[in-house]
C-alpha cells in the first residue's frame, strides 16, 4: 500500500486527532492570546444573594471587598466561642462574624493583639482586626489604638482607623471628649464628619453593656440609624446589630459604620474577664 494512502488510514480510523502538517511552526489552536490576569487584581467569585431576607438581590460578582456591603441594610456581629475563654481567665483573640439578619455571612472577623494588652488592659487593648469576605479575601483592616474611654484621659480617647488592601485609608471612629454621654464622630478619608454617634447617658461604662446608641446625621438633627446590643434568642447568645441608615449609600460609608460597631464593641459591650492586673477605665 503506498505511504500517503496508508497514513490516510491511520488518521481516520487509528489515530483521528492525526491533523495535515502544512508547515507551520505552530498549531493556531495552541497559541496562547490571553494572559492570566495577576498582579493585585482580586479573584471574581459569584455570591449567591437570593437567601438573603433583609433585602434579597441577585447573584453578583464582587470586585472588591467592600462590594459585599452593596444593598445591605443591617448587620449583625457575633462573636465566636473560643476553647480558651472557656478553659482560661486570660483573654484571647476574639473570633467575630459579620453577617446579614437570618441570612448569609458576609465577613470573618480574626483580632490580632498582643498577650500582654490582652492580660493588662483587657478591653481597652490596641488590636488590628482583619475581616475576610466570602471569597476568602481581605476585605479590610481596622486598626485600634491603646486609649482610654473615659474624660480622666482628653489625649488619649479612643480612635479606631478602616483601611482596605491594598493600603487605601478609608476614615476613622474618634471618641469626643464628654462626661456622661458617649460621642464618637465617623470620619471619611478628607476628614469630614459622615455620621454621629450618641448613646445613652450613663456614669459608668458597665452601664452601657445592654444598650443602644443612635447613629445621627453629621449636624447631629436627626437620627438615621442605631447599633445596639443585646441578647439574640434565636442565636443562643449576645449579638450587636447595626442599623444602616438610609443616606448610607456608598460601601465605604457603611464600612466605616461596621468599623464603629466594633469599635463600641471593645469599649462598651464586650465583657472582660477578671484576669491579671486588668485596668479598664471607665
Amino acid at each position: 500500500m503506498d505511504a500517503s494512502v496508508r497514513g490516510k488510514d491511520e488518521r481516520g480510523v487509528d489515530n483521528p486527532a492525526a491533523t495535515e502538517d502544512d508547515g507551520r511552526p505552530h498549531r493556531p489552536d495552541l497559541v496562547i492570546s490571553i494572559q492570566p490576569p495577576h498582579g493585585g487584581i482580586r479573584t471574581q467569585l459569584p455570591v449567591s444573594t437570593v437567601d438573603w431576607r433583609s433585602n434579597p438581590r441577585g447573584q453578583f460578582i464582587p470586585v472588591h471587598g467592600l462590594d459585599f456591603l452593596i444593598g445591605v441594610s443591617s448587620l449583625l456581629i457575633q462573636q465566636t466561642v473560643e476553647l480558651n475563654d472557656l478553659t482560661s481567665k486570660i483573654e484571647s483573640e476574639n473570633r467575630y462574624i459579620v453577617r446579614v439578619p437570618n441570612g448569609e455571612t458576609l465577613y470573618i472577623a480574626s483580632e490580632a493583639s498582643s498577650p500582654t494588652q490582652r492580660c493588662l488592659c483587657g478591653t481597652g487593648r490596641a488590636f488590628v482586626m482583619h475581616l475576610h469576605d466570602n471569597t476568602r479575601q481581605e476585605a479590610m483592616v481596622m486598626h485600634r489604638r491603646l486609649a482610654a474611654a473615659s474624660c480622666c484621659f482628653p489625649c488619649r480617647l479612643q480612635e479606631l482607623k478602616l483601611i482596605t488592601p491594598p493600603g487605601d485609608y478609608v476614615g476613622r471612629i474618634q471618641q469626643q471628649c464628654t462626661w456622661v454621654v458617649p460621642f464618637f464622630l465617623v470620619r471619611d478619608a478628607n476628614d469630614q464628619v459622615l455620621f454621629v454617634i450618641e448613646g445613652p447617658a450613663a456614669l459608668k461604662r458597665s452601664a452601657l453593656i445592654l444598650s443602644e446608641f443612635k447613629i445621627m446625621t453629621g449636624d447631629s438633627l436627626r437620627v438615621v440609624g442605631k447599633i445596639a446590643h443585646g441578647w439574640d434568642r434565636e442565636l443562643v447568645s449576645f449579638t450587636t446589630t447595626l442599623q444602616m441608615p438610609d443616606t448610607a449609600v456608598q460601601p465605604k460609608h457603611k464600612a466605616l459604620l461596621l468599623a464603629a460597631a466594633f469599635l463600641l464593641e471593645y469599649t462598651y459591650f464586650e465583657r472582660s474577664k477578671n484576669s491579671c492586673g486588668v485596668c479598664n477605665c471607665c
